[in-house]
């Protein structure tokens, strides 16, 4: 019984211990997969590591050439601005010259219009009639409307009758042309 019993527990030791070398080779396999894994996973992160680094390098790039042209723009704009300042400040010059030079350009039409004026109204009336009698109407009206009514009636008291009514009647209803 005793040898029975020894042949049992060597069996049984023997069983477990071909079980537990199994176990430990499935335990040594499983390290080797755990390490071979752990292995891919740092070379993979060691290459997303490298790949965010080129993507901050790129985005790092990309902001300086973004800032310069920023820079860019912003020196085009104050140029603009400046360009746009000296038109305005050339047109606003220009206006006044341009109401300056009307202003002037009124005053010698006035003056030279009163200094006609005034030679038809130091004429004989006779002489007046009979000039204002062969000029265009709009030209004879511009003069007849400046005229004092004195030396309007002499005048028209000189002229053909038909001709005296055709401009008193378009005198009646004239505006200067400007």
């Amino acid at each position: 019984m005793n040898k029975i019993l020894i042949l049992l527990i060597s069996s049984v030791v023997l069983f477990a211990s071909e079980n537990l070398t199994q176990e430990e080779s499935k335990l040594v396999n499983c390290y080797e997969i755990f390490n071979q894994r752990k292995m891919e996973l740092e070379e993979q992160a060691s290459e997303i590591e490298a790949q965010r680094q080129a993507l901050q390098a790129l985005k790092d790039a990309t902001m300086h050439i973004f800032k310069k042209k920023e820079q860019m723009i912003d020196k085009k704009q104050k140029e603009l601005n400046a360009t746009l300042q000296k038109i305005e400040n050339t047109k606003k010059q220009n206006e006044e010259l341009v109401k300056k030079y009307q202003k002037i350009l009124s005053e010698i039409k006035k003056a030279s219009t009163s200094k006609l004026v005034q030679s038809y109204s130091k004429m004989r009336p006779g002489n007046a009639a009979q000039i204002l009698q062969s000029m265009d109407t709009n030209t004879s009206l511009a003069i007849l409307s400046k005229l004092s009514p004195k030396a309007l009636s002499k005048i028209f008291a000189k002229m053909d009758a038909t001709k005296a009514a055709m401009l008193t009647e378009k005198l009646k209803n004239y505006t200067p042309q400007k």
